[in-house]
C-alpha cells in the first residue's frame, strides 16, 4: 500500500511538471524572423526582408550605395549607418524619419508624403527631394553644392549656405529662400517669396523677376511686367511660364530678343519694343496677341524664323533699313531675296520678283486655299500647320529640296494634294502624292488623304510619307487616327513605317507583302492586310515536295512552301471569312494500311512495304481549292 501511494505520488508530480512546461512553453511567443537585407549585382542595397516600424540598415553590408522603395513595408523610421556614398529613398508611405549617413556624397529622396525630419551627413554634395509634403523646414548641409526641392508643398523655410552653386525650386509655394552669393544657376517656377544676396554676382531679382548679366532670365507671373532700367536684352523663353502677363513696358535699353523671348505671351494685345532694339531671334513673338507689331528701324539682324508663331501684323519703322525691309505687309531681306513673314490675311502667294527663299515660318497662319509656290524657290521647308483652309501645295520646276519632314509633322489635317510642275528635274506627283522624279520614291502623303494606291514601279517609300498616325481632339476628348487605305505594288521593296496605315492591299508573296508582315510583327498597332490577287492565283504559288520513300516503321512528314503574307491554318472559322491572306491545309493517305497521314500536321507513318499516294488539299475562305498528290513509296 506504502509503495503504490508512493507511485502515485510520483506519477502526479510527473504530470504538474509536465503540465507546467506545456503551459509555459504555450505561452511563449516563437522569436520573430530578423530584419536582413538584399545587394544586388551592382552594389545596391535595394530590399528590406522583414521589415519593423524602425529599421537601421548597418554599413558592412558590402555595397557603396542604397536605393530602396518603402511601399508597403511599414517603416516609419530609417537609419542608414556609414559606409554609403549615394542614398535613394523612394515611395515611402509611412516614413516619417530618415537619418543619413556622413559619409553619403549623393541623395534622392521621393514620395515621402509623412517624412518630416531628415538629419543629413557632412559630406554631402548633391541633394533631390520630390513630393514630400508633411515637410517644413529644411537646414540644408555647408557642403551641397547641388540642391532641388520640388512639389513640398508646406515647405516654409530652408537655410541655404554659401557653396550652393545649382538651386532648382518648383512646387513649393509656401518656401522663403535667401540665395547665396555662391549659386550661379537658378532654375524655378516661383520667385516671389526668394530673396537674393546682394553680394550675389550671377542674378538678381526686380519687381519678381529674375536678371542675370543685364538680362530678363524668368519673368514674374503678374499682369504687369515692368522690365528693369538698364536691361539689354530679353532672355529666351522668359515669359513662357508668364501666363498672367497683359502688359509689358520694355525699357529702351534692350537690344535682344533671344529666342522665343515673349512665347507664352499670349494676354498681350498691345507691344512697343525697345527704340535701340538690335536683334530678334527665332520665335521671339510666339504667341503673343497684339494685333500689330512696329519693328524699329535700328534692327540690323533677324533670325530666320524671328517671326514664327506670330500670326498678327508687322510693319517696319520708316519701310526699310540697311538690313530689311518691308513690302506690301510683308518683311524681306533689303535684297529682296528672302521672305520673312508674309501677311496672314492673303488668300495668294504674290511675292516680289527675286525672292528666292522662304523662311521656314514666313506662310504660317496665312488664309491660302491652295499654295502656288512660285519659281525661282530651290529649297523648300515649310511650316505649315496653322494655314487651317490650306488644302493644295503647288510645287515649282525650281524646286530641288523639299523637306520632307515638314510635310509630314508641319502641315495642315486639311492638305489633300501636292502637285509638281511637269519640268522639275528631281520631283514628280501621282495621285495627289509627291514622288521622285522617276517615281521610285514615295515622298510624301497629303495628311487628308484616304486612299493611296502607290505607282506600279515604286521602290521605296521614304520613312515620313506614312508616319503621322493622327492626332489628338482635345475638343471632343478623342484620338483621331489618320487611318491611310494604301495599295502596294510588287516592285516595292522597301518602307520603314506603316503607322498612318488601317489597311494595304499587296500582291502576295512579293517583297512588299514581307514588309507588312515584318511591320505587324513588332509595330503597337498592327495594320490589316489583303492580297491584290485572287484565290486561284493564291494557292498556285504554293509549291509540294516530290514524291517520297520512307523505309518501314520510319515516318516523315510532307513538304512544302507557301507565299509570304500567307498564313497557314488547320481550321478555317468565320473569323477569317472575307480574306485571303489565309489558308487551311489538310492531308488524306489513300492506302492507310502502307502509310497513314495526319491529317492536320501532314505526318507521315509508313506500316508496310507498298505504294500509296498523300494528298495534300489547300483551301482559301471562300471555297477556292487545290489539290496536290505526293506519290510514297515504302520499302
Amino acid at each position: 500500500m506504502r509503495r503504490s501511494l508512493k507511485k502515485a505520488v510520483a506519477f502526479l508530480t510527473f504530470l504538474a511538471m509536465a503540465f507546467q512546461i506545456f503551459v509555459v512553453s504555450d505561452a511563449t511567443p516563437a522569436s520573430a524572423a530578423a530584419t536582413s537585407f538584399e545587394v544586388d549585382e551592382w552594389g545596391y542595397v535595394n530590399t528590406i526582408i522583414n521589415p519593423t516600424p524602425s529599421v537601421t540598415i548597418p554599413g558592412d553590408l558590402d555595397a557603396e550605395s542604397v536605393s530602396l522603395s518603402l511601399l508597403d513595408t511599414g517603416v516609419e523610421s530609417l537609419t542608414i549607418e556609414n559606409g554609403y556614398t549615394s542614398v535613394s529613398i523612394y515611395d515611402g508611405d509611412k516614413l516619417e524619419e530618415l537619418v543619413l549617413p556622413k559619409s553619403v556624397d549623393s541623395v534622392y529622396i521621393s514620395f515621402a508624403p509623412n517624412l518630416k525630419k531628415i538629419t543629413f551627413g557632412n559630406s554631402l554634395s548633391y541633394l533631390y527631394i520630390y513630393s514630400c509634403g508633411s515637410l517644413e523646414e529644411l537646414d540644408v548641409p555647408a557642403s551641397v553644392t547641388s540642391l532641388s526641392v520640388e512639389f513640398c508643398e508646406n515647405l516654409k523655410t530652408m537655410k541655404l549656405d554659401k557653396g550652393l552653386q545649382d538651386y532648382s525650386q518648383w512646387g513649393c509655394p509656401k518656401l522663403k529662400v535667401t540665395i547665396p552669393s555662391t549659386v550661379s544657376y537658378i532654375y524655378c517656377d516661383d520667385y516671389s517669396n526668394m530673396t537674393i544676396s546682394a553680394d550675389n554676382p550671377y542674378y538678381e531679382l526686380y519687381e519678381g523677376s529674375l536678371y542675370r548679366d543685364e538680362t530678363l532670365t524668368v519673368a514674374a507671373n503678374k499682369p504687369v511686367l515692368n522690365v528693369k532700367p538698364g536691361t539689354k536684352a530679353i532672355g529666351g523663353w522668359a515669359l513662357c511660364n508668364a501666363y498672367a502677363v497683359t502688359t509689358i513696358n520694355l525699357p529702351d535699353s534692350v537690344e535682344v530678343l533671344e529666342w522665343g523671348a515673349f512665347s507664352g505671351a499670349t494676354k498681350v494685345k498691345k507691344l512697343k519694343l525697345s527704340k535701340n532694339l538690335v536683334c530678334i531671334y527665332s520665335y521671339a513673338f510666339d504667341g503673343i496677341a497684339a494685333d500689330t507689331i512696329e519693328i524699329p528701324s535700328t534692327v540690323s539682324y533677324l533670325d530666320w524664323d524671328a517671326f514664327g508663331g506670330y500670326n498678327g501684323s508687322i510693319s517696319l519703322q520708316g519701310g526699310y533699313n540697311s538690313e530689311i525691309t518691308s513690302y506690301k505687309g510683308g518683311i524681306y531681306s533689303n535684297d529682296m531675296t528672302l521672305c520673312y513673314y508674309y501677311p496672314k490675311n492673303k488668300e495668294t502667294l504674290n511675292l516680289p520678283k527675286g525672292v528666292i527663299s522662304l523662311a521656314s515660318s514666313s506662310l504660317n497662319g496665312c488664309i491660302f486655299k491652295e499654295l502656288d509656290i512660285p519659281e525661282g524657290i530651290g529649297e523648300i521647308n515649310l511650316d505649315l500647320s496653322e494655314c487651317k483652309k490650306l488644302k493644295s501645295i503647288n510645287f515649282p520646276a525650281s524646286a530641288w529640296w523639299i523637306d520632307t519632314y515638314s510635310l509630314a509633322y508641319r502641315t495642315p489635317r486639311s492638305l489633300t494634294k501636292y502637285t509638281v510642275a511637269a519640268d522639275n528635274p528631281y520631283y514628280s506627283s501621282s495621285g495627289g502624292c509627291l514622288y521622285s522624279k522617276d517615281k521610285e520614291i514615295l515622298h510624301a502623303v497629303p495628311y487628308a488623304k484616304k486612299d493611296v494606291k502607290v505607282v506600279r514601279g515604286c521602290v521605296t517609300i521614304s520613312y515620313y510619307a506614312l508616319v503621322n498616325d493622327g492626332y489628338y481632339d482635345y475638343k471632343n476628348d478623342v484620338y483621331v487616327p489618320r487611318d491611310i487605305n494604301l495599295e502596294l505594288p510588287a516592285t516595292l521593296s522597301s518602307c520603314d513605317n506603316f503607322n498612318a496605315v488601317k489597311t494595304v492591299k499587296v500582291p502576295c508573296g512579293t517583297t512588299a507583302a514581307g514588309l507588312v508582315v515584318n511591320y505587324n510583327s513588332w509595330a503597337w498597332a498592327p495594320v490589316s492586310y489583303e492580297f491584290t490577287n485572287t484565290s486561284k492565283e493564291i494557292l498556285s504559288m504554293i509549291e509540294v515536295g516530290d514524291d517520297m520513300q520512307i523505309k518501314k516503321g520510319n515516318k516523315a512528314s510532307v513538304y512544302y512552301t507557301y507565299p509570304t503574307g500567307l498564313t497557314m491554318v488547320s481550321k478555317l472559322t468565320a473569323a477569317y471569312d472575307g480574306t485571303n491572306t489565309v489558308c487551311k491545309v489538310s492531308y488524306s493517305s489513300k492506302n492507310k494500311s502502307i502509310a497513314k497521314v495526319n491529317s492536320k500536321t501532314g505526318e507521315i507513318t509508313a506500316l508496310k512495304k507498298g505504294k500509296t499516294t498523300i494528298t495534300a488539299k489547300f483551301e482559301m475562305p471562300d471555297g477556292k481549292t487545290r489539290k496536290v498528290k505526293v506519290k510514297v513509296t515504302v520499302k
